[in-house]
């Protein structure tokens, strides 16, 4: 699907009010469509859709879809036929009123069916010859409907396989939260989201100036690639990938989530043990799923912990070896092609594979923090309205207690809530407890 179906901004954050007359009058349109087709499959005659025949195959005109809302929208963006905006609205339907899916079965030699398939899909928009031909093709890979990212069929190639709707889509058309929606079709990633901004990320100056230069380049992207036309004068020129690399807790996954607040952009965190699979070719399945996604919303892929799977390439011993560089190597590939951006985190460079190493953009090191980025740490974490004894030092802290930025932020939690439970002000004695459980956590022993 082009960037342009689902329009910018959708589908936002937040749940988006489904226009209910328009779902009305789309599912009352399928119902009696689906009415139709039954009464066919029984040996009455040829039907005509609400009383209309302009095709032969029974189907309502496209201005039946005609209307204010994201349904709408989407059929007219994606300049979809009558038949096409039947099939889209099939396999929204179920997930928003069981009933349809039931109804299915009927309009197969399998009655046990309960949900869409490609081969339900195929009898609901055709009853000639030519027509089943015809829509065959409408829903093969090439169709817009599966082109354009709108619908997938698994297993790919098989009509009797599951037809579904871009849970993106979903969420939208349905007023469905996204991540919910996300969650429940198995969709291998989170949204990542923040209250920071890139003003609380701390980090040395050198850091520092690579960062704002990585949020220029992701806020000015679309002047540099498209109005100005570097996208068509070089291959693979829209691409962007970026590596944060350092120990945990430095503030790479934060920092990328501020990086894509400051853009106004969505980012998802790839959850890579829901991505790599025992299967031979499951892993491609749900890299794919990830990347034509996130082309299609123009959001910002992470991949936390990215040498789990970027990294580098083992000898071959035996066949799993094999397909596993099989994996490595599909998942390099499609980073690479990748139109949009996406951004990796390791905990040590040395990790990542080093001939994608050569293929990324923009490498920045996330160092554990010196003395006084500590001191702006412990400064910075702290709300405004926390209650700190003025008698704590907290330059004299930071200088006798490396620790990182995420222990900073947890040993001043800690404090907060040994102070709310006794003495109602945060002292330095709460801060040194707090200290000493990121220690222990840490399995060190407490500097003196």
């Amino acid at each position: 699907m082009s960037s342009g179906t689902i329009p910018a901004g959708h589908p936002p954050s937040g749940t988006t009010p489904a226009p209910v007359a328009e779902l009305r009058a789309a599912f009352e349109i399928l119902d009696a469509l689906i009415a139709v087709r039954i009464e066919e499959r029984r040996g009455g005659p040829a039907g005509r859709c609400l009383g209309i025949d302009g095709n032969g195959e029974g189907l309502p005109p496209l201005e039946r879809f005609d209307g204010v809302g994201p349904l709408a929208e989407v059929i007219a963006l994606a300049d979809l036929s009558a038949a096409e905006a039947v099939v889209l609205v099939a396999a929204i339907a179920p997930l928003a009123d069981e009933r349809f899916a039931v109804r299915y079965g009927a309009l197969t030699d399998r009655p046990s069916i309960t949900g869409l398939t490609g081969e339900v899909a195929r009898n609901l928009i055709a009853r000639s010859f030519r027509g089943r031909l015809d829509a065959t093709v409408l829903l093969s890979a090439q169709g817009r409907l599966r082109s354009q990212g709108l619908l997938s069929l698994d297993p790919p190639g098989d009509l009797s396989g599951s037809l579904r709707a871009d849970p993106a889509l979903v969420a939208w058309v349905l007023g469905v939260p996204p991540e919910i929606e996300a969650a429940s079709a198995g969709f291998p990633a989170r949204p990542l989201t923040t209250v920071h901004t890139l003003d609380d990320v701390v980090l040395p100056a050198a850091a520092r100036v690579r960062v704002d230069a990585l949020a220029a380049r992701i806020t000015h992207r679309d002047t540099v690639v498209d109005d100005w036309g570097f996208g068509a004068h070089h291959d693979n020129a829209t691409g962007l990938i970026a590596l944060f690399h350092g120990p945990p807790g430095t503030g790479k996954t934060m920092t990328a989530a501020a990086l894509a607040a400051s853009a106004g952009l969505p980012a998802y965190v790839v959850d890579l043990s829901a991505l790599v699979s025992k299967y031979i070719g499951e892993t491609e399945k749900a890299l794919a799923k990830v990347f034509d996604r996130a082309a299609r919303e123009r959001c910002i892929l992470v991949f936390d912990e990215a040498d789990a799977i970027f990294g580098a390439r083992t000898e071959v011993g035996d066949a799993h070896d094999r397909y596993a560089n099989q994996e490595v190597s599909y998942l390099l590939s499609r980073v690479e092609q990748h139109p949009g951006i996406v951004v990796l985190t390791s905990n040590l460079l040395a990790n990542i594979d080093t001939a994608f190493q050569r293929r990324i953009h923009v490498m920045i090191e996330f160092p554990e923090p010196g003395p006084g980025e500590r001191e702006r740490l412990w400064t910075t974490v702290a709300p405004d309205r926390l209650p700190m004894d003025r008698a704590i030092d907290l330059g004299e802290i930071a200088r006798r207690y490396p620790l990182t930025g995420a222990q900073i932020r947890d040993a001043t939690l800690d404090a907060a809530y040994l102070a709310a439970s006794n003495g109602r002000v945060v002292t330095t004695e709460h801060l040194l407890n707090g200290i000493r459980r990121q220690y222990e956590k840490a399995g060190k022993s407490v500097p003196r």
